[in-house]
């Protein structure tokens, strides 16, 4: 099976149409800030034509919102489309999946959970899942990794990393810091940004047999 990840798209509907286009996949897991409420007056707005992108392409899609997604606006409008994954568990063909949204940050942005809040609802949702194959999508990555880095500075989640090395997810999906895409190992767990969708990036994840994620560009 294959999986388009991405992230961080804020509201740029032209990148994910063009990404869309171009590869060919199974299913999609987003890991959130799908519009941003502190760039269009119209946050709906934006989001639907983001969820339109989403719902033409004919696959299996699921998503957390990222912390620029007013978290209950957001989750609503997944629900109804059946893309939410946010506090929820979602089965795929060879695996399970579950998520969390929200980031922290020093502005004040519109989502932004406590970190004890995001990893005792992961350990929660964790403890549910039945398929032995395992994968987790949040918002906000683990701290001292390769996915943290901003100016220079680890300001990744503490409760994010604990939930990565006690659990044992296959893969887990991240974003929320633009300027560190990239992959990490973590307690036999892959963890990957793609980068963001806004710059074009994203990555494609091969799950047959020991997964296999390849970093793309436009």
């Amino acid at each position: 099976m294959k999986l388009l990840l991405i992230t961080d798209i804020h509201g740029d509907t032209e990148n994910l149409e063009r990404i869309i286009e171009r590869e060919n996949y199974n299913a999609v897991l987003c890991a959130g800030d799908l519009s941003d409420a502190n760039e269009f007056d119209d946050y709906k707005a934006q989001l639907d034509k983001v969820l339109d992108v989403f719902e033409k392409q004919g696959v299996m899609t699921k998503a957390v919102p990222g912390n620029m997604d007013p978290e209950e606006e957001c989750v609503r409008e997944l629900i109804q489309r059946r893309m939410n994954i946010h506090k929820k568990i979602a089965s795929f063909e060879d695996f399970e999946a579950v998520g969390f949204g929200g980031g922290i940050t020093p502005f004040g942005t519109p989502f932004e959970p406590e970190g004890a809040k995001i990893k005792n609802a992961m350990e929660t949702l964790y403890d549910r899942m039945k398929a032995d194959r395992k994968f987790g999508v949040i918002h906000q990555p683990p701290v001292d990794s390769q996915l943290d880095m901003a100016d220079g500075d680890h300001v990744g989640s503490q409760e994010v990393r604990e939930i990565i090395e006690d659990k044992k997810f296959e893969l887990i999906l991240t974003g929320h810091i633009h300027e560190s895409r990239g992959r990490d190992e973590i307690s036999e767990t892959t963890v990957v940004n793609p980068g963001p969708v806004m710059e074009g990036y994203y990555a494609i994840a091969d799950t047959k047999g020991e997964i296999d994620v390849e970093m793309k560009q436009l």
